[in-house]
């Protein structure tokens, strides 16, 4: 029970037949397999890649609004070898601590 809450007369609900079994995963066959047109089209991404890689370059040398021609080369890019990552980080830049605190003032009308 919360902290927050006071505690209840009423019994706990029961959950309903179709809830997930505890101790047993959702989804047990987990992701399902590429299928042989997914495999194919991952393929032709990739073999892409250095055709997509001279349209950015093209563009950034002296491209003016090409903004199609952009995103279709990030689309190949990225279908074949992912997103990049991009890190995060939570608390100040140098690594330390960050503070946190808040304040409420409550003021009646």
């Amino acid at each position: 029970m919360s902290e927050n809450r006071p505690a209840s007369d009423r019994p706990k609900r029961k959950a309903p037949k179709t809830a997930f079994v505890k101790g047993q995963s959702g989804n047990p066959g987990g992701r399902p397999a590429k299928t042989e047109e997914e495999r194919t089209l991952d393929a032709m991404c990739k073999a892409k890649t250095l055709d997509a890689l001279d349209v950015l370059l093209s563009i950034m040398s002296n491209g003016e609004n090409e903004r199609n021609r952009m995103a279709a080369a990030l689309a190949i890019i990225e279908r074949g070898h992912g997103k990049p990552v991009q890190p995060t980080t939570i608390g100040n830049p140098d690594g330390s601590k960050m503070d946190m605190n808040m304040t409420v003032t409550l003021v009646k009308p």
